[in-house]
Protein backbone atom coordinates (compact mmCIF):
# COMPACT_ATOMS: atom_id res chain seq x y z
CA UNK A 1 0.00 0.00 0.00
CA UNK A 2 1.76 3.20 -1.02
CA UNK A 3 1.70 5.84 1.97
CA UNK A 4 -0.92 8.73 1.71
CA UNK A 5 2.32 11.40 1.72
CA UNK A 6 4.31 9.46 -0.85
CA UNK A 7 1.37 9.52 -2.87
CA UNK A 8 0.44 12.95 -2.71
CA UNK A 9 3.55 13.91 -3.20
CA UNK A 10 3.69 11.88 -6.79
CA UNK A 11 0.52 13.71 -8.15
CA UNK A 12 2.12 16.96 -7.41
CA UNK A 13 4.73 16.10 -9.43
CA UNK A 14 3.02 14.58 -12.19
CA UNK A 15 0.54 17.15 -12.45
CA UNK A 16 3.04 20.63 -12.44
CA UNK A 17 5.37 18.29 -15.18
CA UNK A 18 1.48 18.01 -17.56
CA UNK A 19 1.25 14.36 -16.65
CA UNK A 20 4.98 13.49 -18.18
CA UNK A 21 8.55 12.64 -16.37
CA UNK A 22 10.48 16.10 -16.34
CA UNK A 23 14.19 16.29 -17.03
CA UNK A 24 15.72 16.51 -13.73
CA UNK A 25 16.67 19.55 -12.13
CA UNK A 26 19.23 20.19 -9.31
CA UNK A 27 16.93 20.26 -5.70
CA UNK A 28 16.03 23.53 -3.64
CA UNK A 29 17.89 25.10 -1.46
CA UNK A 30 16.31 23.33 2.06
CA UNK A 31 13.81 25.42 4.01
CA UNK A 32 15.80 26.11 7.25
CA UNK A 33 15.18 28.29 9.98
CA UNK A 34 17.88 31.85 10.46
CA UNK A 35 21.57 30.01 10.35
CA UNK A 36 19.82 26.59 10.00
CA UNK A 37 21.32 23.51 8.80
CA UNK A 38 19.65 20.72 6.95
CA UNK A 39 19.67 17.96 9.52
CA UNK A 40 20.81 14.98 9.56
CA UNK A 41 17.70 12.42 10.08
CA UNK A 42 19.76 9.31 10.64
CA UNK A 43 20.51 10.80 14.54
CA UNK A 44 17.12 10.06 14.95
CA UNK A 45 17.94 5.81 14.18
CA UNK A 46 18.51 5.35 17.93
CA UNK A 47 14.93 6.16 18.65
CA UNK A 48 13.27 3.44 16.31
CA UNK A 49 10.74 1.55 18.43
CA UNK A 50 11.04 3.51 21.45
CA UNK A 51 8.33 4.73 21.88
CA UNK A 52 4.07 4.00 21.08
CA UNK A 53 2.45 5.31 18.01
CA UNK A 54 0.06 6.41 21.07
CA UNK A 55 2.41 8.62 22.94
CA UNK A 56 4.31 10.38 20.19
CA UNK A 57 0.65 11.52 18.63
CA UNK A 58 -0.15 12.62 22.22
CA UNK A 59 2.80 14.79 22.95
CA UNK A 60 2.74 15.68 19.56
CA UNK A 61 -1.11 16.85 19.57
CA UNK A 62 -1.37 17.55 23.57
CA UNK A 63 2.38 20.17 23.55
CA UNK A 64 4.21 20.59 20.45
CA UNK A 65 1.67 21.65 17.60
CA UNK A 66 -0.58 23.89 18.25
CA UNK A 67 -2.81 22.34 16.29
CA UNK A 68 -3.46 19.27 13.93
CA UNK A 69 -3.60 21.47 11.19
CA UNK A 70 0.21 22.50 11.68
CA UNK A 71 1.70 19.47 10.44
CA UNK A 72 -0.76 18.01 7.97
CA UNK A 73 1.21 17.18 4.75
CA UNK A 74 4.79 17.19 7.08
CA UNK A 75 3.85 14.51 9.57
CA UNK A 76 1.71 11.17 8.97
CA UNK A 77 1.04 9.35 11.80
CA UNK A 78 0.33 5.70 10.62
CA UNK A 79 -0.79 3.13 13.39
CA UNK A 80 3.07 1.30 13.70
CA UNK A 81 5.00 4.36 11.99
CA UNK A 82 5.19 8.05 11.72
CA UNK A 83 6.11 9.04 7.58
CA UNK A 84 8.20 12.41 8.36
CA UNK A 85 8.64 14.13 5.11
CA UNK A 86 12.62 14.99 4.99
CA UNK A 87 12.90 18.51 3.12
CA UNK A 88 9.57 20.62 2.79
CA UNK A 89 10.14 21.77 -0.29
CA UNK A 90 11.58 18.66 -2.09
CA UNK A 91 9.43 15.70 -2.35
CA UNK A 92 12.14 14.30 -3.92
CA UNK A 93 14.18 14.20 -0.60
CA UNK A 94 11.65 11.56 0.63
CA UNK A 95 10.55 10.61 4.12
CA UNK A 96 12.28 9.56 6.65
CA UNK A 97 10.43 6.29 8.72
CA UNK A 98 10.02 6.23 12.35
CA UNK A 99 8.92 3.03 13.64
CA UNK A 100 6.68 2.47 16.76
CA UNK A 101 7.28 0.18 19.88
CA UNK A 102 4.38 -2.14 19.80
CA UNK A 103 1.95 -1.12 22.62
CA UNK A 104 2.40 -4.39 24.39
CA UNK A 105 5.68 -3.74 25.74
CA UNK A 106 7.33 -1.24 27.68
CA UNK A 107 8.26 1.98 26.21
CA UNK A 108 12.01 1.65 25.52
CA UNK A 109 14.36 4.07 27.06
CA UNK A 110 15.74 6.81 24.95
CA UNK A 111 19.66 7.94 24.77
CA UNK A 112 20.06 11.02 25.91
CA UNK A 113 23.01 12.91 27.84
CA UNK A 114 21.03 14.46 30.27
CA UNK A 115 19.43 12.42 33.57
CA UNK A 116 15.87 12.49 34.92
CA UNK A 117 16.02 12.76 38.62
CA UNK A 118 15.13 8.98 39.12
CA UNK A 119 18.94 8.52 37.24
CA UNK A 120 20.70 10.52 39.84
CA UNK A 121 21.95 9.28 42.87
CA UNK A 122 20.10 10.19 46.18
CA UNK A 123 20.80 13.26 48.17
CA UNK A 124 23.11 12.61 50.73
CA UNK A 125 21.44 12.26 53.88
CA UNK A 126 20.85 15.19 56.46
CA UNK A 127 22.72 17.46 53.94
CA UNK A 128 21.57 20.62 52.52
CA UNK A 129 23.29 20.01 49.66
CA UNK A 130 20.09 19.10 47.91
CA UNK A 131 21.82 19.88 43.92
CA UNK A 132 24.28 17.38 44.67
CA UNK A 133 25.76 16.38 41.56
CA UNK A 134 23.27 18.28 39.22
CA UNK A 135 24.30 19.79 36.82
CA UNK A 136 22.53 23.20 35.69
CA UNK A 137 22.98 25.27 32.69
CA UNK A 138 21.83 28.89 33.20
CA UNK A 139 21.54 31.31 30.19
CA UNK A 140 21.29 34.66 30.72
CA UNK A 141 18.91 36.12 27.74
CA UNK A 142 20.23 38.89 25.27
CA UNK A 143 23.65 41.26 25.50
CA UNK A 144 24.73 43.76 27.60
CA UNK A 145 27.47 46.60 27.61
CA UNK A 146 28.27 48.20 24.12
CA UNK A 147 25.81 45.30 22.13
CA UNK A 148 22.84 46.35 23.73
CA UNK A 149 21.43 48.35 20.66
CA UNK A 150 21.57 45.01 18.70
CA UNK A 151 18.69 43.58 20.07
CA UNK A 152 16.25 45.97 20.82
CA UNK A 153 15.68 45.31 25.09
CA UNK A 154 16.51 48.49 26.27
CA UNK A 155 15.60 51.63 27.20
CA UNK A 156 15.27 54.59 29.20
CA UNK A 157 12.33 56.51 30.75
CA UNK A 158 12.68 59.78 32.54
CA UNK A 159 15.70 62.37 32.84
CA UNK A 160 18.82 61.45 35.03
CA UNK A 161 17.23 57.77 35.21
CA UNK A 162 19.34 54.07 34.81
CA UNK A 163 19.07 52.73 31.45
CA UNK A 164 17.20 49.44 31.69
CA UNK A 165 19.27 46.94 29.95
CA UNK A 166 17.89 43.13 29.88
CA UNK A 167 20.91 41.93 28.80
CA UNK A 168 22.89 43.27 32.44
CA UNK A 169 20.08 42.34 34.27
CA UNK A 170 19.88 38.83 33.52
CA UNK A 171 23.66 38.12 34.01
CA UNK A 172 23.41 39.92 37.62
CA UNK A 173 20.33 36.91 38.46
CA UNK A 174 22.81 34.71 36.99
CA UNK A 175 25.70 35.18 39.54
CA UNK A 176 23.44 35.08 42.16
CA UNK A 177 22.63 31.86 41.28
CA UNK A 178 25.94 30.30 40.38
CA UNK A 179 26.17 31.19 44.18
CA UNK A 180 23.28 29.95 45.27
CA UNK A 181 23.13 26.77 43.70
CA UNK A 182 26.45 25.89 43.58
CA UNK A 183 26.20 26.05 47.67
CA UNK A 184 23.41 23.45 47.01
CA UNK A 185 25.71 21.08 45.32
CA UNK A 186 25.14 21.87 41.93
CA UNK A 187 27.32 22.08 39.02
CA UNK A 188 26.86 25.40 37.35
CA UNK A 189 27.78 26.86 34.29
CA UNK A 190 26.64 30.24 32.62
CA UNK A 191 26.27 30.66 28.90
CA UNK A 192 28.18 34.28 29.22
CA UNK A 193 29.61 35.46 32.05
CA UNK A 194 30.29 39.04 30.90
CA UNK A 195 28.21 41.53 28.31
CA UNK A 196 30.14 40.68 25.00
CA UNK A 197 28.22 38.37 22.58
CA UNK A 198 29.66 34.32 22.56
CA UNK A 199 29.21 34.24 18.73
CA UNK A 200 31.72 34.79 16.53
CA UNK A 201 29.87 36.38 13.49
CA UNK A 202 28.96 40.35 13.29
CA UNK A 203 25.89 41.91 12.02
CA UNK A 204 27.99 42.95 9.31
CA UNK A 205 29.32 39.89 7.90
CA UNK A 206 25.69 37.93 7.43
CA UNK A 207 24.01 40.27 4.77
CA UNK A 208 24.53 37.78 2.34
CA UNK A 209 23.46 34.97 4.42
CA UNK A 210 20.51 37.88 5.02
CA UNK A 211 19.40 38.24 1.42
CA UNK A 212 19.56 34.81 0.85
CA UNK A 213 17.08 34.11 3.24
CA UNK A 214 14.94 36.33 2.59
CA UNK A 215 14.64 34.82 -0.83
CA UNK A 216 14.23 31.56 0.23
CA UNK A 217 11.07 32.41 2.44
CA UNK A 218 9.79 34.18 -0.81
CA UNK A 219 10.14 37.75 0.71
CA UNK A 220 10.99 41.14 -0.82
CA UNK A 221 14.51 41.49 0.44
CA UNK A 222 14.27 45.05 0.84
CA UNK A 223 17.05 47.17 2.78
CA UNK A 224 15.03 47.23 5.52
CA UNK A 225 14.27 43.34 5.71
CA UNK A 226 18.07 42.88 5.51
CA UNK A 227 19.05 44.75 8.03
CA UNK A 228 16.57 43.96 10.51
CA UNK A 229 16.96 40.07 9.53
CA UNK A 230 21.03 40.55 10.14
CA UNK A 231 20.37 42.05 13.60
CA UNK A 232 18.06 39.12 14.80
CA UNK A 233 21.06 36.56 12.80
CA UNK A 234 23.66 38.40 14.89
CA UNK A 235 21.52 38.62 18.42
CA UNK A 236 19.20 35.45 18.25
CA UNK A 237 20.17 32.97 15.72
CA UNK A 238 24.06 32.80 15.54
CA UNK A 239 24.42 33.91 19.38
CA UNK A 240 21.73 31.33 21.09
CA UNK A 241 23.10 28.55 18.61
CA UNK A 242 26.90 29.34 19.93
CA UNK A 243 25.39 28.80 23.23
CA UNK A 244 23.70 25.98 22.37
CA UNK A 245 26.93 23.72 20.73
CA UNK A 246 28.92 24.84 24.12
CA UNK A 247 25.83 23.22 26.27
CA UNK A 248 25.35 20.34 24.10
CA UNK A 249 28.63 19.53 23.42
CA UNK A 250 31.21 20.29 26.14
CA UNK A 251 29.10 20.87 29.67
CA UNK A 252 25.79 18.37 28.69
CA UNK A 253 23.61 19.94 31.81
CA UNK A 254 20.49 18.30 32.79
CA UNK A 255 18.76 21.20 33.04
CA UNK A 256 18.80 24.55 31.71
CA UNK A 257 17.21 28.22 33.13
CA UNK A 258 16.98 30.79 30.54
CA UNK A 259 16.58 33.93 32.43
CA UNK A 260 14.91 36.84 31.15
CA UNK A 261 12.72 39.92 32.18
CA UNK A 262 9.49 40.65 30.57
CA UNK A 263 7.94 44.31 29.13
CA UNK A 264 4.79 45.50 27.67
CA UNK A 265 4.89 46.96 24.19
CA UNK A 266 4.66 50.70 24.14
CA UNK A 267 3.63 53.15 21.55
CA UNK A 268 6.80 55.15 18.97
CA UNK A 269 8.56 55.75 22.46
CA UNK A 270 8.85 53.98 25.70
CA UNK A 271 6.18 54.53 28.57
CA UNK A 272 5.42 53.37 31.60
CA UNK A 273 2.35 50.51 31.19
CA UNK A 274 -0.05 49.20 33.88
CA UNK A 275 0.70 45.10 33.21
CA UNK A 276 3.18 43.32 35.62
CA UNK A 277 2.87 39.25 35.65
CA UNK A 278 4.80 36.52 35.64
CA UNK A 279 5.11 33.36 33.37
CA UNK A 280 7.11 30.49 32.83
CA UNK A 281 7.84 28.58 29.17
CA UNK A 282 8.44 25.54 27.74
CA UNK A 283 8.70 24.32 24.73
CA UNK A 284 5.87 23.48 22.45
CA UNK A 285 3.58 25.10 20.36
CA UNK A 286 4.85 25.22 17.19
CA UNK A 287 3.14 26.64 14.09
CA UNK A 288 2.59 25.57 10.46
CA UNK A 289 5.43 28.08 9.61
CA UNK A 290 7.66 26.91 11.83
CA UNK A 291 7.44 22.87 11.48
CA UNK A 292 7.51 23.34 7.74
CA UNK A 293 11.33 24.15 8.33
CA UNK A 294 13.32 21.41 7.93
CA UNK A 295 15.91 21.75 10.89
CA UNK A 296 12.96 22.92 13.06
CA UNK A 297 11.15 20.18 12.53
CA UNK A 298 13.64 17.53 13.24
CA UNK A 299 14.58 19.20 16.65
CA UNK A 300 10.67 19.30 17.70
CA UNK A 301 10.80 15.36 16.68
CA UNK A 302 14.48 14.87 18.38
CA UNK A 303 13.13 16.64 21.67
CA UNK A 304 9.07 14.58 21.48
CA UNK A 305 11.67 11.13 21.09
CA UNK A 306 13.80 11.52 24.43
CA UNK A 307 10.60 12.44 26.23
CA UNK A 308 11.88 15.74 27.59
CA UNK A 309 8.08 17.24 28.01
CA UNK A 310 7.57 15.01 31.41
CA UNK A 311 10.83 16.66 33.25
CA UNK A 312 10.17 20.14 31.36
CA UNK A 313 7.04 20.58 32.80
CA UNK A 314 7.64 18.78 36.30
CA UNK A 315 10.21 21.54 36.97
CA UNK A 316 8.12 23.97 35.85
CA UNK A 317 5.35 23.54 37.86
CA UNK A 318 7.55 23.55 41.13
CA UNK A 319 8.98 26.56 39.65
CA UNK A 320 6.26 28.41 39.02
CA UNK A 321 5.37 28.22 42.63
CA UNK A 322 7.83 29.39 44.16
CA UNK A 323 8.38 32.19 41.73
CA UNK A 324 4.57 33.54 42.34
CA UNK A 325 5.19 33.19 45.72
CA UNK A 326 8.46 35.53 45.55
CA UNK A 327 7.28 38.28 43.59
CA UNK A 328 3.95 38.01 44.43
CA UNK A 329 2.58 38.45 40.63
CA UNK A 330 -0.14 37.19 38.78
CA UNK A 331 -0.37 35.14 35.47
CA UNK A 332 0.36 36.10 32.10
CA UNK A 333 -2.54 34.74 29.53
CA UNK A 334 -1.44 34.13 25.74
CA UNK A 335 -5.16 33.37 24.98
CA UNK A 336 -6.44 31.64 22.95
CA UNK A 337 -4.64 31.02 18.86
CA UNK A 338 -1.24 32.75 20.05
CA UNK A 339 1.55 32.06 19.97
CA UNK A 340 1.65 30.17 23.43
CA UNK A 341 -0.41 27.07 24.20
CA UNK A 342 -1.63 26.16 27.87
CA UNK A 343 -0.83 22.25 28.52
CA UNK A 344 -0.94 22.02 32.34
CA UNK A 345 -3.67 23.86 34.93
CA UNK A 346 -1.14 26.22 36.26
CA UNK A 347 -1.48 29.76 34.95
CA UNK A 348 1.65 30.64 34.99
CA UNK A 349 2.98 27.73 32.46
CA UNK A 350 2.90 27.79 28.74
CA UNK A 351 4.51 25.68 25.83
CA UNK A 352 6.02 28.26 23.20
CA UNK A 353 9.00 27.42 20.54
CA UNK A 354 11.72 29.83 21.03
CA UNK A 355 15.41 29.11 19.66
CA UNK A 356 17.06 28.97 23.92
CA UNK A 357 14.47 26.41 24.71
CA UNK A 358 14.48 24.37 21.46
CA UNK A 359 18.32 24.20 20.75
CA UNK A 360 19.19 23.25 24.35
CA UNK A 361 18.93 19.78 23.94
CA UNK A 362 17.46 18.78 27.95
CA UNK A 363 14.81 20.10 29.55
CA UNK A 364 14.52 24.31 29.60
CA UNK A 365 12.38 26.12 31.98
CA UNK A 366 12.54 29.53 30.29
CA UNK A 367 11.61 32.64 32.89
CA UNK A 368 9.73 35.82 32.31
CA UNK A 369 9.27 37.64 35.23
CA UNK A 370 8.09 41.50 35.72
CA UNK A 371 7.60 43.94 33.18
CA UNK A 372 10.22 46.14 33.01
CA UNK A 373 8.28 49.28 31.89
CA UNK A 374 6.30 49.51 34.77
CA UNK A 375 6.55 52.24 37.47
CA UNK A 376 7.45 49.82 40.52
CA UNK A 377 9.74 47.25 38.86
CA UNK A 378 11.24 50.31 36.65
CA UNK A 379 11.66 51.79 40.47
CA UNK A 380 13.14 48.38 41.45
CA UNK A 381 16.08 48.25 38.51
CA UNK A 382 16.74 51.88 39.45
CA UNK A 383 17.77 50.87 43.36
CA UNK A 384 19.84 48.31 42.00
CA UNK A 385 21.00 45.48 44.53
CA UNK A 386 20.95 46.90 47.66
CA UNK A 387 20.84 44.63 50.69
CA UNK A 388 17.69 44.07 53.03
CA UNK A 389 14.39 45.27 52.21
CA UNK A 390 13.01 48.40 50.85
CA UNK A 391 9.74 49.66 50.58
CA UNK A 392 7.68 49.83 47.55
CA UNK A 393 4.24 51.16 47.39
CA UNK A 394 3.89 50.32 51.15
CA UNK A 395 4.97 46.68 51.20
CA UNK A 396 8.99 45.93 52.14
CA UNK A 397 11.13 43.92 49.05
CA UNK A 398 14.17 42.59 48.55
CA UNK A 399 16.01 43.64 45.79
CA UNK A 400 14.34 42.03 42.25
CA UNK A 401 17.70 40.59 41.64
CA UNK A 402 17.73 38.20 44.66
CA UNK A 403 14.09 38.01 44.92
CA UNK A 404 14.45 36.47 41.24
CA UNK A 405 17.32 34.22 42.40
CA UNK A 406 15.56 33.23 45.47
CA UNK A 407 12.34 31.96 43.96
CA UNK A 408 14.42 29.89 41.24
CA UNK A 409 16.62 28.08 43.97
CA UNK A 410 13.28 27.59 45.82
CA UNK A 411 11.78 25.65 43.04
CA UNK A 412 14.74 23.53 42.36
CA UNK A 413 14.91 22.87 45.97
CA UNK A 414 11.68 21.64 46.16
CA UNK A 415 12.10 19.70 43.25
CA UNK A 416 14.56 17.32 43.72
CA UNK A 417 13.75 17.37 47.54
CA UNK A 418 10.73 15.86 46.87
CA UNK A 419 12.28 13.38 43.91
CA UNK A 420 16.02 12.38 44.68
Amino acid sequence: MIPLLILKGFLSVFLITGGCLAAEEPPPEPNVARLGTFPDWSVLDKFQRTMTGAEFAYLLNHCYARDRDEYEGLIEIQSDRALIVKQSNHVGAGYYTLWFKEAAHLPGEPETYWRDTYEMDDAPEASPRLLEGVKVAIDPGHIGGDWVRWDDRHFAIGMHTIEVREGEMTIRVARLLERDLGALGAIVQLTRYDNNPVTDLRPEGLYDEARAYLMRKRMIPSSKRIKDTTKKMFAISSEIRSRAETLNEAFQPDIALCLHFNASPWGSRPSFRASNHLHLLINGCYSKWEISEDDTRFEMVHRILQRIYYEELALAKDLAKTMAEETRLPPFDYGKGGSGKSVCESPYIWARNLLANRAFMCPVVFFEPYCMNHREVHARVQAGEYRGLREFDGVYKKNIYQEYADGVTSGLVRYFKNRR
